[in-house]
């Protein structure tokens, strides 16, 4: 049986009123995650929630939904530049190389990246000519288990 993820609950349904959406992972995929699962679906969160503040100005999570603070977006910037966007890059860089690897062709990876074939042709050059970033090599499994961050933070 195949399943549509994500799912979602909106309204009276969802917990806070609003939608909630559900990101199902098998066993494998949970094991082969590891925390990253649950530190990637938070970070993925502070996206959402900072989209919802910088187009209305309000924290909506505050119980008095009151205007977005210099604090707020610390915790956005911390989440989204610190943290989710490095993985982010591992993992899209994994995925060229892994395309490339496979036999990929280029036309498939000019569409995946939504630009012409040039430059899909111009970055996976760059990217194989290159060693593999430590985020790359993360998003491959290799990183302290204690952490969760590779040996080496480029």
């Amino acid at each position: 049986m195949q399943y549509a993820n994500p799912t979602y609950r909106s309204g009276d349904d969802a917990l806070r009123g609003g939608l909630d959406i559900t990101i199902s992972l098998t066993p494998e995929e949970t094991k082969a995650l590891g925390g990253a699962a649950s530190d990637l679906a938070d970070w993925l969160d502070t996206a959402l929630w900072a989209l919802a503040m910088l187009r209305t100005g309000k924290n909506l999570r505050h119980p008095q939904q009151q205007e977005m603070t210099a604090g707020d977006l610390y915790t956005v910037i911390n989440d989204l530049d610190a943290l989710l966007i490095k993985r982010l890059e591992g993992i899209r860089d994994a995925a060229v190389r892994s395309q490339a690897d496979l036999g990929g062709s280029l036309g498939d990876l000019a569409l995946a990246m939504g630009v012409v074939k040039s430059t899909a042709q111009s970055r996976r050059k760059v990217l194989r000519e290159a060693e593999p970033s430590s985020w790359e090599t993360w998003a491959r499994g290799d990183f302290d288990t204690r952490t969760d961050i590779p040996a080496s933070d480029d």
